[in-house]
């Protein structure tokens, strides 16, 4: 499923926990191994492959830290530059 705006957010969640759980398979770790290697409870990657919305960004984030992904989410939500503004009042 592609994720678009179209989608309700229950429906975008469950896809990233889909997503994530591919990722941990194709790299032949259980759920428990993951949980330990991220420092993260069993019930946070079950919840995140689940696409509940109980779990902490910050689990999120040591769980991508693990599967390698993290440098992926500056795809997904890319540094901002400098506003207009800012560069007309640089510009003089």
């Amino acid at each position: 499923m592609k994720i678009n705006n179209q989608l309700a957010d229950d429906q975008i969640l469950s896809e990233i926990g889909t997503r994530l759980g591919r990722l941990r398979l194709d790299q032949d770790r259980t759920q428990s191994d993951l949980a330990t290697q991220a420092g993260v409870s069993l019930r946070t990657v079950q919840r995140l492959e689940a696409g509940e919305v109980a779990t902490q960004l910050s689990g999120f984030l040591r769980v991508c830290r693990v599967l390698g992904i993290v440098e992926r989410l500056e795809t997904f939500l890319p540094e901002a530059g400098p506003s207009p503004m800012a560069l007309l009042k640089h510009q003089g």
